[in-house]
């Protein structure tokens, strides 16, 4: 049997068929479940998805921000505030 670990690809349905954007390595003939998350069309939805994608990804911008440029000198420290028992 052939071992595949779950994943998403993308497909397009033509005249009844989903066929993969990209090569997909399975036998023939297997079976999977699919989950149908439709993709945005078009410039202005397209538009829309980058937009709620950069907001998310900027709102993550700094949350590391310390002060410190270096902390390789005292990872335990930077990390767990405080010097471990090793």
């Amino acid at each position: 049997m052939h071992k595949v670990s779950p994943r998403s690809i993308e497909a397009v349905y033509e005249n009844g068929v989903f066929r993969p954007t990209r090569k997909v390595s399975l036998p023939d003939r297997s079976r999977v479940r699919l989950t149908l998350i439709p993709l945005p069309t078009g410039p202005k939805a397209q538009e829309r998805l980058v937009q709620r994608q950069r907001k998310a990804l900027l709102s993550l911008a700094g949350i590391g921000k310390s002060g410190r440029t270096d902390i390789s000198e005292n990872p335990h420290r930077a990390l767990y505030g405080a010097r471990r028992a090793r």
